[in-house]
């Protein structure tokens, strides 16, 4: 019996979703204790420090399946779609700047 697509497809996706988080406490070491891994679904959490998060995820929209970062901005929500999963610790790191 071999395994089906979907369930590859899962696997690869938490697979992403790990090195998201090694990427992150690579680069953001004092992060360790804060972010929150989604052991079911790839998907972070980053609390912040207004109360909000930050939510790193994957995720299909519009047929794309993407890497995305949603994080507070003022009453609302941005979405950035970074180009590759590397750009993620310098994204984090500047929208927990601007809500520490």
């Amino acid at each position: 019996m071999f395994p089906t697509r979907d369930l590859i497809d899962g696997y690869e996706r938490l697979l992403e979703r790990d090195r998201v988080h090694q990427l992150l406490l690579e680069a953001h070491p004092d992060l360790a204790d804060r972010i929150e891994v989604d052991e079911a679904n790839p998907l972070l959490r980053i609390p912040t420090g207004l109360g909000g998060a930050l939510i790193l995820w994957k995720g299909e929209h519009e047929g794309i399946n993407r890497w995305r970062m949603a994080a507070p901005d003022g009453e609302g929500v941005s979405v950035v779609e970074p180009d590759s999963i590397a750009e993620f610790p310098e994204l984090v790191a500047e929208k927990l700047g601007e809500s520490a």
